[in-house]
């Protein structure tokens, strides 16, 4: 399910804007049920955000996997084949996958490329409803990010692209409180091709979210290879 889903992410490479990194490490189950022209699958396992912006995740189910998100390496591991894939990143581009969770733990804006400007700004119903245009590091326009936030963090943040059609759509809800970050345990993420066409969505649910003390506790699935290891390359 993962190379799945990593090669749809690699597919829409060029959607704005990056995934942020965590700087307060947590920990959760999660479930994750995905919907596609293919199918629905669903999984389950447990995630850490770890110091430095690297996310780890063991897939306990339907199948045992390990997976390693950094910011310049991705890489997804079958301990039972002792198997590997990996894909070297290079910035600014993001690593895949993972974007809604982490994007549900900040500020939308902070997301946003340097260049962007705000184009609206407003309250209604106890909330603040923004509009950016996205604009990346050499000055081209990739289009609009649209979000909605409430006391307790962001409810939805929708990314349009320069012809004006939808590429993301994410939305948070049933927010806790750890620490000062606040958690939204479900997540809905739609992901649409060129021309705003679904093509996937993914249904995220965390349980048993907690501060991660890495002084204390060991990092879970973060895909330790071996020398004997089979590594396959994936190009991004």
């Amino acid at each position: 399910m993962l190379v799945a889903a990593l090669a749809f992410a690699l597919a829409a490479a060029d959607l704005p804007p990056p995934a942020p990194t965590v700087s307060v490490p947590l920990a959760a189950d999660f479930t994750l049920k995905t919907t596609d022209k293919q199918g629905t699958d669903t999984v389950s396992g447990s995630l850490q955000f770890l110091p430095g912006g690297e996310i780890c995740v063991a897939v306990k189910s339907p199948r045992i996997q390990e997976m390693r998100l950094a910011p310049r390496e991705m890489v997804i591991y079958y301990p039972d084949r002792d198997l590997a894939f990996v894909a070297h990143l290079a910035p600014p581009q993001p690593p895949p996958m993972l974007d809604a969770l982490a994007a549900g733990l900040v500020d939308p804006s902070s997301t946003l490329p340097k260049g962007s400007k705000l184009l609206d700004r407003k309250h209604a119903n106890g909330e603040l409803i923004t509009r950016w245009r996205v604009v990346d590091d050499g000055g081209k326009d990739l289009g609009e990010m649209h979000a909605v936030e409430s006391r307790a963090g962001a409810r939805s943040v929708d990314l349009i692209d320069a012809a004006g059609k939808p590429q993301r759509h994410f939305t948070f809800e049933d927010r806790v409180r750890i620490g000062t970050r606040s958690v939204p345990r479900a997540i809905v993420a739609d992901y649409f091709a060129q021309g705003g066409v679904q093509q996937r969505e993914e249904q995220w649910t965390l349980d048993h979210v907690s501060r991660f003390d890495p002084q204390k506790a060991t990092a879970i699935g973060c895909a330790k290879l071996r020398p004997q290891t089979k590594i396959q390359t994936l190009t991004w």
